[in-house]
Formats: structure tokens, sequence, C-alpha cells
């Protein structure tokens, strides 16, 4: 049985149609075929209603069935309401999780339900099929896995602090597009993903053949401008000596070196702001800003000098937000893997029996840059994370709806309302007391979440539950104020403050490990 019964040969018309038809029948003997064809109306249907009319001139034109609907529209209205906000929040329902939720919204407000939405204690998946067609904001996707950091750490706090850092920047001299650069680092491997390929239909299983099952990986670093430009890659190869073929194909300019782990190290870092410094020309005269992730493992006091010396701004990202700041994780570096994966396919079809290797590894990654790494994609990296052109005001309330989950007052176990809050909530907003951050969590609930508890408020009577009181939004619990590590947060990494502060902790990290090791020795 099809889903939407659709009726054969019976003609649509509207009640007004159909009472003009009568009256022209009735008052001006018009045929009754002639006059049904004239208004589209059945003439079986015609000539009931006639008899009707001659009968009681007050019938009503209107059809006399009554459509079967669990909820209203305003119901169904709050139903949609509630399922799009869940989305922004980080965590909406699947279909069979919005059948569920359906028959507790119906159960809670005593509802007439069918027998088998009770017998499942679940809404049909008809209802489920119906609602979606009813309503076409409403989609089935595929969401992407965000992890819990960052999207908790992408608040409007964090962000703010970004661009107040970067206003800083920008007004102390007059940086074009040419000088503001962002700089990050990628993984390559010998084992390639495979794209989509053509095989029979309905076959259970599709294989296609790579190089191994866990590739060798190679980190390429990569600096863009928002001009539009790109600095030559930055090979590091788990190796121990540099070899020939380590930039054999590569685009031109490229370099390489080599480190037992494949990783970006203080010294790596080093080498590469070499690097860095010799393709933009930067210096005193010639000042640049370098935005770059929070990962302070290549950071080291040597790296600064050398930036403070070279005209070099570092500015480094809040924690966990590149997958919405930093422009070559949003638009670079996505058609940068793709691309790469497109030629070591293609290299598997050409070379059967052959497994890719590190000699490959310079050429397919020359191939790929070239195409990912254009003018368009790079300046559209900048604009859309509000880099350059700076627009402070690029993000919405929207965009920072799933930081709402865990942006929660702390609780001490004493009473003294006035103690500070949690430096290590990367929601809490530092310099209020707990006392204000209630009111600031209590009244920071987005504008859609209010919008719904007022739609529920007028829709029906007083015993009618809105769907946030049947299922709340998720919402975490406060939690006691404990110690943990210093969190990280977003800096001018080559101002005096801070870099004295990395140079002091520098140091204490060295004398630890020198402790350590003297300590192992005389064991």
């Amino acid at each position: 049985m099809p889903f939407k019964w659709k009726s054969k040969g019976r003609t649509k018309y509207s009640p007004d149609d159909l009472k003009s038809a009568v009256l022209e029948v009735v008052n001006e003997n018009k045929a009754l075929r002639t006059t049904a064809k004239k208004y589209n109306v059945d003439k079986m249907t015609l000539k009931r209603y006639v008899l009707k009319y001659q009968t009681d001139k007050d019938i009503t034109f209107s059809p006399n069935f009554v459509s079967s609907q669990i909820f209203s529209s305003d119901e169904e209205s709050l139903l949609v309401e509630y399922l799009l906000t869940s989305a922004n929040l980080y965590y909406g329902l699947t279909p069979k999780q919005t059948r569920k939720f359906a028959y507790q919204f119906g159960q809670e407000n005593n509802k007439k339900l069918p027998e088998n939405w009770k017998k499942n204690e679940c809404a049909s998946y008809d209802w489920l099929k119906g609602f979606m067609s009813r309503h076409s904001q409403l989609s089935l996707r595929t969401p992407e896995a965000t992890s819990l950091g960052r999207a908790t750490a992408f608040n409007r706090h964090n962000v703010q602090e970004f661009y107040k850092n970067l206003r800083n920047l920008l007004e102390r001299e007059p940086y074009g597009p040419e000088s503001v650069y962002n700089l990050d680092e990628t993984g390559v491997t010998t084992a390639h993903k495979p794209q989509k390929i053509i095989a029979r239909k309905g076959q259970k299983q599709i294989s296609k053949s790579t190089s191994a099952e866990r590739g060798i990986l190679v980190t390429v670093c990569c600096a863009i401008n928002a001009l539009g430009n790109s600095v030559p890659p930055f090979f590091i190869f788990p190796r121990v000596r540099i070899q020939d073929y380590m930039i054999q194909g590569a685009p031109p300019g490229s370099i390489a070196v080599t480190h037992e782990s494949g990783w970006m190290t203080a010294d790596n870092f080093v080498n590469y702001l070499d690097h860095f410094i010799k393709h933009t020309k930067c210096s005193k005269e010639n000042k640049c800003i370098l935005v770059l992730d929070n990962h302070d493992s290549p950071i080291s006091p040597k790296a600064l000098e050398k930036c403070k010396l070279n005209g070099i701004h570092l500015l480094i990202l809040p924690p966990h937000t590149s997958h919405r700041l930093q422009p070559l994780d949003v638009s670079v570096f996505g058609p940068f893997k793709r691309y790469y994966n497109e030629q070591a396919d293609a290299w598997m079809v050409g070379h059967p029996g052959q497994t890719i290797s590190l000699k490959n590894i310079p050429e397919l990654v020359g191939l790929a840059y070239v195409r990912a790494f254009s003018p368009s994609n790079i300046t559209k990296g900048f604009s859309t994370t509000g880099i350059y052109p700076f627009n402070p005001h690029l993000f919405e309330d929207i965009d920072f709806a799933g930081a709402e989950v865990t942006n929660r007052p702390n609780q001490e176990l004493g009473q003294n309302p006035e103690k500070e809050i949690d430096i290590n909530d990367p929601t809490a907003q530092p310099g209020t007391s707990i006392s204000q951050q209630e009111s600031t969590a209590q009244s920071s609930t987005s504008s859609f979440q209010q919008k719904s508890t007022s739609n529920a408020t007028k829709t029906t009577s007083v015993l009618f539950k809105s769907p946030e009181e049947v299922r709340p939004y998720p919402r975490v619990p406060p939690r006691l104020k404990k110690g943990g590590r210093k969190p990280r947060r977003t800096r001018i990494l080559t101002d005096t403050p801070e870099k004295e502060a990395i140079d002091a902790e520098y140091n204490m990290r060295e004398e630890k490990k020198r402790m350590k090791t003297k300590i192992q020795q005389v064991k």
C-alpha cells in the first residue's frame, strides 16, 4: 500500500466553486453536466448537492469528512522547534528517538493515540514520514562528529578574547592581507582512503587495494596569507637522516627535515621559522602576524626570540577552536586531503601490485597541493573565520549553541558566594563571582529556547506540557571547583609578559628533566 493514497478520477474543487455551481443549476436552470464541467465538480456530487439545496437552503458546502491528526498544527510547530534546537545544541534526535519522544509528548498531554503507538511505546514510522513531509525545514542529515572539547570551548567568551588580541595587533601596525598568515600542520600517510568506485548494484562488499592497513605518517607544515599566497610545504619524515627523495616531486621551494616520530618539535619549529622568514621576507621593518593553533609543544624561548628579531607576532587560537577559527582547517586542508587521496588512488591503479612508500609522498603531495592551495580557497578561509577582513561579529548565537549545554555555574561546599569561579572551566567567565555566574548562566539561555517556552505557554491550556517539559534540553549539573593543570587560552606569545612567562616555564621543565636524569644516573 502506498504511503500517500492518491485518488483516481476524483476532482478537486473548493466549497465556493461547489456553491456557485449549485446556484447556477437551481436559479439559472443551467444544464447539470455543463455546469459540472465548468466548475470542475463531479456530476453526481453536484446533483446530490442540488437536491439537498432544493430541500434545505441552509446546507453547508464543505466536505463532511474529518481528517485524523494526532497533534495540532501549533503542537507540531513546537515539536519542530524542539528538534531544531536540539540539533543546534549538538544533541539532535535520531528518527527512532523522535518517534519515542512523540509518543511521550502525546501521552503527557492526554492525546488520543493509536493502539500501535501504545503497543510499541513509540510513534509509527508512517507518522514520522508524514510529519517530515508536512515540515519542509526538517531533513535527515548525517552529523559531523564533534568532540565535547570543541563543542564546549567554542563559546562567545573565548572567541571574543581571540578577536580582542587580533584587534590589538592590527591597531599596532597597518597590516595588509599579505602580512596576515596562518600556520598549521597536517599528516599524510602511505595508506590512503579509497575513493568511491562503480561496481555491481546489490553486491554486499566492495574492496579496493591500499598500500597497508596502517600507513607511515609524514607531517606537512603549511602557511598561507590572506592575500591568497602560500609558503612552500615543510616536510617532517619519520627518519633519522635526510635523503634526496624527500623533496623530489614536491612543490618548488619545499624543504624536509627528519625526526624519529615524524611530528613537529621545538627544534623543527625553529627550522621552520628559518624557512618561513626566507619566503616571507619578514623583518622588524616588514612585520607580520602569524596565527597558529594552541599546541604549545613546539614553542620554545629560542623560537620566540627568532620571531621577535624578525618582526613575527605569534597569535595562538583558543584551545579546541581551530575547526571554526583556523583558515587552513576551514577551507584548505579538507580539499587537500581529498585531492591527495585521489592522487594516491590513481597511483595505485597505475602501479598494480606495488605499494606507496615514503618516496612517493612528496610527488603525491605536490599534485594535490597545486589544486587545494588555490587563492580562492585560501582567501575564503580567512574571510569565513573573520580574521581578514577583520570581522569580530561574524558568529551569531546559534554558532555558540553547543556551548550552552555546559554553560554552568560552579558550586562550593561552603557558603561564600564571592569565591572565584573555576578557571579550568572553558565556558566560565573570568572575574565574576559564583552568584554572578549563576545569574549569567540562567540568563544566557539562547533565544530559540526561550521562544519555544513562550510558544508552549500560549498554545493550549494550563495542563499542557511543552516538549521541553516532557524532555528537557541537555544541561550538565554544577560541579565542585577542582584543581588541575592550568588551562590554555589565546595569547600573543611574542609580547614581553607572555614571552617571559613562557621562558620561565620552559626553564622549569628543562630543570625537572635534568634533575630526573641525574637521579636515574645515581641509581
